[in-house]
């Protein structure tokens, strides 16, 4: 199963603690939404990522897909709290790839600044996935 990750769970360390060892990785992109911060964390002490729809295809957010087994997904989903939710995800080499489980909040507040262990969660976690500092730069524009 395709999992993406937007947030802390790109960070190659994060998932490694949570469910061991992925089938493969690499970086992806969804288009039509937005990169917000509006999930209130206790773990982190703040706002965490979702994904807000826009509909527009020049909206992207950056992430990376791993290749997770159910029962690895099953213990991401006690870790996220729910269960994942299919999007349509373009990998690295342009191709749709279709249903690719996501988490997702429905969630109408206002993005907040992320604590900045967070956000260094997600730095790092682009840099992981051999994102360029461009990316990066772009990404954290949305820390405000």
């Amino acid at each position: 199963m395709w999992y993406f990750a937007y947030g802390s769970n790109l960070n190659i360390f994060q998932m490694a603690n949570r469910v061991g060892e992925w089938i493969t990785s690499g970086r992806s992109y969804v288009k039509g939404y937005e990169l917000v911060f509006n999930h209130a964390s206790t773990r982190w002490g703040g706002h965490t990522a979702n994904l807000r729809k826009t509909g527009v295809a020049t909206d992207i957010v950056y992430g990376a897909v791993y290749k997770l087994n159910k029962t690895k997904l099953d213990v991401l989903s006690e870790y996220e709290g729910k269960s994942p939710t299919p999007i349509d995800v373009v990998m690295e080499d342009g191709w749709t790839e279709r249903n690719v489980l996501c988490y997702l909040w429905a969630i109408d507040e206002i993005s907040q600044k992320p604590s900045t262990a967070y956000a260094n969660t997600i730095l790092e976690g682009l840099r992981h996935h051999g994102y360029d500092e461009l990316v990066v730069k772009e990404v954290e524009s949305h820390f405000q």
